[in-house]
């Protein structure tokens, strides 16, 4: 029975491209049905505490009033938060569904399929190989952390398929290419300003394989499209509160979470602690420099100013910490799985404080206990097989392909520092998917052989 499943599978995806591309976005979407039903019991698991409820805000308002701001009433002051990708994606959703955080859902749903696609073509581009490409989307297809930020108003499940677009212009890039992907990294900028350091990493993949000249050309072209694109959110700020940031939030991300982990290590504290201890020193940078900040990007320079001046006295044990606290991303996401499936199991509000994962501290109840081992076993495996795959392309000088997964991978896995969890592992998933498929492709042949020479020998 098994293998006649299997035969009729292999003989849907062989059936053309556009066969194997309906077939896989099919499954893909047929997996999220239960994510959408959960939300459709249940509105509020899609905006837990943390980041969404200001998302959920911003989106609520550009419907309705036009105007990007977290305000609930008159007057709306405008905002600089976060960037406008996400929320304009969400405004659209809710413009065409009267605010239904479902359609929220089924759009995001959608996007994840989406991104199965695009790891299909990484998959042909960058292994030469579509059934590596399918395979890996299919696995994409069961994670589980991705698919219940289907149901989560958060930037992951729209900047996943962005991202792998970015990746996927930039394997093969030609000045057309390269123009497109810049268009799409400023898209992805703009979903999540943390992907503004992938510019320089992602430039540095346009140098392999090709002459310095066209490498500068494409380059240029590159990064020309992508200020372009960021160019209209710089203007509004510098207009609004005279300054081009991108996204005030930084100020918080640094100071709160670098410099206070820093502050944590250094004094022995919680990071409740050391984010106490953090207000003090800020307070007393204000008084000492005679700062008033009058508006929220005020706030974030006065944040961000701070910041670089402790980490001046220390920098390279502070970036070091921050690798270190980083790993918090290889979780494997027990609480948010059980913060959206049983919302009253955990305070949401813990997974913003950055210690240990609050599902760790309930693990006599069965449920919890069995959830963490099955995430544990499958993440186990798949980061297991993804570095068997990146040693699989070391052993083959797959330059180019090493370059597309490894250098932004590191990037988006460093940067939220202590703040990392689960969540900000979303994005290169995908990735380590096509990787364990391709270490999969490496590893069985080589076994096959070794056993038929030593049948053969004996």
């Amino acid at each position: 029975m098994i293998p006649s499943i299997g035969i009729r599978l292999q003989s849907l995806f062989a059936r053309g491209a556009w066969r194997r591309y309906a077939v896989l976005l099919l499954i893909d979407l047929l997996l999220r049905i239960p994510v959408i039903l959960l939300v459709a019991a249940d509105p509020a698991r899609a905006v837990p505490m943390g980041d969404s409820p200001g998302y959920y805000r911003l989106a609520v308002n550009l419907s309705e009033v036009g105007m990007f701001s977290q305000g609930t009433t008159e007057p709306y002051v405008p905002d600089a938060d976060r960037t406008p990708g996400y929320p304009l994606f969400l405004a659209a959703v809710f413009l065409l569904s009267g605010q239904s955080v479902v359609a929220a859902a089924a759009a995001q749903s959608l996007l994840h399929a989406l991104s199965g696609l695009l790891i299909v073509r990484l998959g042909e581009r960058l292994f030469g190989s579509v059934r590596i490409g399918i395979a890996g989307a299919l696995l994409w297809a069961a994670a589980p952390i991705p698919a219940i930020f289907c149901g989560i108003l958060l930037t992951e499940t729209l900047f996943t398929p962005v991202f792998l677009l970015t990746l996927l212009l930039l394997a093969k890039p030609s000045l057309g290419r390269a123009a497109a992907a810049g268009a799409a990294l400023g898209a992805g900028i703009l979903i999540r300003p943390i992907a503004l350091l992938l510019w320089p990493a992602l430039g540095l993949t346009l140098l392999i394989g090709i002459s310095w000249r066209r490498a500068l050309a494409h380059f240029a072209v590159f990064s020309t499209l992508a200020a372009a694109v960021l160019a209209p959110w710089l203007i509004r700020n510098n207009v609004v509160f005279g300054r081009p940031t991108l996204a005030s939030v930084q100020g918080v991300n640094i100071l709160y979470n670098t410099i206070s982990g820093y502050i944590a290590w250094r004094d022995g504290l919680t990071l409740m602690e050391a984010r106490m201890e953090t207000e003090q020193l800020y307070a007393e940078y204000l008084r000492e420099n005679g700062i008033r900040p009058s508006n929220r990007v005020e706030i974030s320079d006065a944040e961000s100013s701070l910041a670089m001046q402790i980490l001046q006295t220390d920098p390279l044990r502070i970036l070091f910490l921050n690798g270190v606290d980083s790993l918090n991303g290889f979780r494997p996401g027990a609480s948010y799985m059980f913060i959206f499936l049983s919302p009253d199991t955990l305070e949401a509000d813990d997974l913003m404080e950055g210690e240990l994962s609050p599902a760790v501290s309930h693990m006599d109840r069965p449920e919890i206990l069995l959830t963490m081992l099955l995430l544990t076993t499958f993440y186990g495996l798949l980061f297991v097989l993804a570095a068997a795959g990146i040693a699989i392309l070391f052993r083959k000088r797959n330059g180019k392909a090493l370059a597309l997964f490894l250098l932004p991978s590191l990037v988006l896995i460093y940067l939220p520092g202590i703040s990392s969890n689960a969540r900000f592992r979303i994005p290169i998933e995908p990735l380590m998917c096509l990787l364990a498929v391709a270490a999969l492709a490496g590893i069985f042949p080589l076994l096959s052989t070794k056993l038929r020479g030593k049948s053969a020998s004996a």
